[in-house]
């Protein structure tokens, strides 16, 4: 399976053109996207340019997209919300949780982290691709090389249930690829200088991730 994965595209046309040139070329099975999609004005016009992609679109909403996104992605047939949801494309499943932590920024929205940890939970298994915006605490998640920003109940999910795949964003500038213990973790921020992820998963051994 190939997975064309981003974040925080925040309604830019030139980031949106990025995304509809890479399916075009690439034809991967499904884009996910790991919020911060929209801006505070006509968000229906950046769904509408998701929602005409010729390949499957999930998404999780970041700190940046109000809640009200998520009632706008039933409203498109092709764009499907992650959330406490479990969807499965070729075999492989995903999951998400949408929002962010409060610290160290004060974000509109923020995890009710036993409330989530209770849900995500069943949903996760060792094949799982979790789809969250913030990464896990200590792990691509440094904002500008100084100091952590991402989620200890992240972390924790992960070292847990040991998910294959961990998509994130938030921090721009900590794009990139690692691993707690088993599981891939991928920051798929979009800077303007790239497209963001692309991950082959076979049936077995490590994805295969090229940043374009």
């Amino acid at each position: 399976m190939l997975i064309y994965a981003v974040a925080d595209i925040h309604a830019d046309p030139e980031r949106l053109q990025k995304i509809c040139s890479v399916v075009s070329e690439y034809q991967p099975d499904v884009l996910l996207l790991a919020g911060d999609l929209i801006n505070y004005i006509r968000p229906e016009k950046t769904l509408n340019i998701l929602n005409d992609l010729s390949v499957p679109v999930l998404a999780v909403r970041g700190n940046s997209d109000p809640i009200y996104v998520e009632k706008y992605f039933h409203q498109f047939s092709n764009l499907t919300p992650l959330h406490l949801n479990r969807v499965t494309i070729r075999s492989t499943p995903f999951t998400g949780l949408s929002g962010t932590i409060p610290l160290p920024f004060r974000n509109r929205v923020c995890f009710r982290e036993k409330y989530l940890m209770e849900k995500i939970s069943p949903l996760i298994d060792s094949q799982t691709v979790l789809v969250v915006h913030t990464p896990p605490w200590g792990t691509l998640d440094q904002v500008m090389g100084r100091f952590h920003s991402g989620s200890k109940m992240v972390r924790d999910l992960v070292e847990q249930k040991k998910p294959r795949l961990l998509i994130c964003g938030h921090i721009h500038e900590a794009a990139g690829v690692a691993e707690v213990g088993q599981t891939t973790i991928v920051n798929c921020s979009l800077p303007k200088t790239r497209k963001g992820m692309m991950i082959e998963v076979g049936q077995n051994g490590k994805p295969e991730i090229e940043m374009v």
